[in-house]
């Protein structure tokens, strides 16, 4: 037996159909926020997400591993050239293989994840984050809709959206907002949701905020996009449009290799660029860098 649920992030609905052996112990609280009152079946869903139990997951891996990304967990595993399916994905917290298996359609509108019994509960949890993030991400571009690594901090009744590499200080600089400024508050601080849609640009909070828990289900316009690098000085600098746009594209979720894919991402960059101011900022991790941003951003 399964459960399904239905859940909406950033106006987009998708279900999740689980094992009752894995209910019993899954923790999925940070999907709670988003939970939709709506049953399976009877909305308008972007993907769903069929979770299944596997005896072993050589049975279900399809082709050859084409890349292996990320620079640390999860890593993402990307296999192609299988029968049953052009690719297959896998999603582990260690680079000796993967834990989980994600099998989609051609168009991401329906997908399998195999997990394995002995990973119980913990592992599951694991693999629907992860397969979430991804298919949310692919299948919601064409709607003008963003999934990108970054923190975003409430201000003012906008979104301030920080971006940067893995380590470069974003969790640390919003932080440094919520201490200095009295009427700051997180958003997201790992993957908020951005849509441009009917000429306006908003920012969404999402399940999946990193390390901080952060699930809430809330939406601001999107007022500025910053970019953090790490530096002796704390200086802030207005980004030219093609600047701005290269400055958001490495934060961005995407099928890199889909031509379609792709062209759906430029254009929801072009959108967003042509309607929020886009700065770097070189900083350090101190109030003083929270007080320059904050200032030049509302200015």
């Amino acid at each position: 037996m399964k459960k399904s649920n239905v859940y909406t992030v950033a106006g987009h609905s998708f279900s999740v159909a689980v094992p009752e052996e894995f209910l019993r112990h899954l923790c999925l609280e940070n999907y709670a926020p988003f939970m939709d009152n709506g049953e399976a079946g009877t909305k308008e869903l972007l993907f769903c997400l069929d979770v299944v139990v596997a005896d072993d997951l050589a049975d279900v891996m399809h082709g050859s591993v084409k890349e292996l990304l990320n620079e640390e967990a999860p890593y993402f595993w990307i296999f192609e050239g299988g029968e049953e399916a052009e690719f297959c994905f896998g999603f582990s917290r260690w680079k000796s293989g993967p834990d989980c298996i994600l099998c989609p359609s051609g168009d991401f509108s329906r997908a399998t994840v195999y997990v394995p019994r002995s990973g119980g509960a913990e592992l599951a949890g694991f693999a629907i984050d992860n397969s979430l993030m991804l298919l949310y991400a692919f299948r919601s571009a064409p709607y003008g809709t963003l999934l990108l690594h970054a923190s975003v901090v409430e201000y003012a009744g906008g979104g301030y959206m920080f971006l940067g590499r893995s380590g470069t200080g974003k969790s640390t600089h919003s932080r440094l907002w919520l201490s200095n400024f009295a009427d700051a508050s997180l958003l997201n601080d790992d993957n908020p949701v951005v849509r441009a849609e009917n000429g306006l640009v908003n920012v969404y909070g999402s399940p999946w905020s990193g390390k901080t828990p952060c699930y809430r289900n809330a939406v601001l316009p999107l007022k500025a996009a910053v970019r953090l690098s790490q530096a002796p000085h704390n200086r802030m600098e207005r980004l030219a449009p093609l600047s701005s746009y290269a400055s958001l594209l490495p934060s961005c979720s995407c099928m890199r290799w889909d031509s379609a894919a792709m062209a759906d991402l430029h254009s929801a960059l072009e959108k967003i660029v042509s309607s929020v101011p886009c700065w770097h900022l070189e900083c350090l991790p101190d109030d003083e860098a929270a007080t320059v941003c904050r200032d030049a951003v509302i200015r």
